[in-house]
């Protein structure tokens, strides 16, 4: 591994490859990163053959994805996540998606960072660390308690409320340089110390909710320890973004790069929602992040593959 920061491949990305979690993580190691990161499939097959596949690769399991109720049944020991944690050496639970319902308003942040806190103390009493793979939704502006109140309380589709909310992000966001303080990022940092929460930037995420991916290195410092890379590019007003190969949509890779090497980022993770050949996937993925940790341009030619909506 280098001074830099270290590469790796968030699992999920290929997920669809017909081979056992111990033979994927031998391929990964193959192609040449420096770690792994868990999701699903973790919880499917036996720990020790994972921990043995990640010797024999010589790399490093930098975290598993885990949801939120997951950890905490884990924690109250109904599930065996922990040990399987233990087993193959991976220290870090880190939570992918938050609920609409758990960002809307102030009292909903004020309930989770409590929540929050619980896990983290309980991890820490193992030697762990959670974290959090920040989504779209946490950047999103606050809506009154009473409106929040209102749309849980009304019977319609979630989507037209995930919708509407969309609707009025876009509005507000003037200053993408900023993560305003009447959101739940700016408050789940505010409520939360850095021993009981770290943050994974997912950078495309960042981008489609209207602000600039670095601004959160800005804001976040210290607690940024591993980011993720991904493209979107936009399909329309309100119409939501689409994914892209990497350095084709409007993420700016070059300026994530810096402002994660700039703060001590410890890992850049590839992570591609493509409809596309998993295989390929793995080979671009160490290209892509070996050109851009060595400060030149990734090939798009190995990229133009089928687009999918996000």
């Amino acid at each position: 591994m280098g001074s830099g920061p270290n590469t790796a491949l968030q699992l999920y990305s290929i997920r669809s490859l017909p081979e056992s979690l111990s033979e994927i993580v031998r391929r990964v190691g193959a192609a040449g990163y420096d770690g792994v990161e868990f999701a699903h499939r973790f919880h499917e097959e036996p720990p020790k053959d994972i921990a043995a596949a990640l010797d024999d690769a010589d790399i490093e399991p930098v975290a598993v994805h885990a949801d939120l109720p997951e950890i905490e049944a884990a924690l109250d020991g109904e599930s065996d996540l922990l040990v399987r944690c233990r087993t193959v050496g991976c220290d870090t639970l880190v939570i992918p998606h938050l609920s609409a319902s758990e960002l809307r308003t102030r009292s909903d942040i004020r309930s989770l960072s409590h929540r929050l806190r619980d896990v983290a103390a309980g991890l820490e009493a193992c030697d762990m660390q959670l974290g959090y793979h920040t989504g779209r939704r946490t950047f999103r502006p606050f809506l009154p308690d009473a409106a929040g109140k209102l749309i849980d309380e009304t019977p319609i589709p979630a989507a037209v409320g995930e919708y509407t909310h969309q609707v009025l992000t876009n509005l507000r966001v003037t200053d993408q340089t900023t993560i305003p303080s009447e959101t739940p990022m700016w408050n789940l940092l505010a409520r939360t110390t850095p021993a009981a929460l770290t943050f994974e930037p997912e950078v495309a995420e960042i981008r489609e909710a209207g602000y600039d991916p670095t601004a959160l290195f800005s804001l976040g410092g210290e607690r940024i320890e591993m980011v993720h890379l991904r493209d979107v590019a936009p399909i329309g007003p309100f119409r939501g973004y689409t994914n892209v190969p990497h350095g084709e949509g409007v993420v700016d890779m070059e300026a994530v790069l810096d402002a994660a090497s700039d703060a001590g980022v410890d890992w850049v993770i590839y992570e591609n929602e493509l409809d596309s050949d998993p295989t390929a996937k793995i080979d671009h993925g160490r290209e892509t992040l070996e050109c851009l940790l060595n400060g030149r341009k990734p090939s798009r030619s190995s990229t133009r593959l089928p687009a999918t909506s996000s």
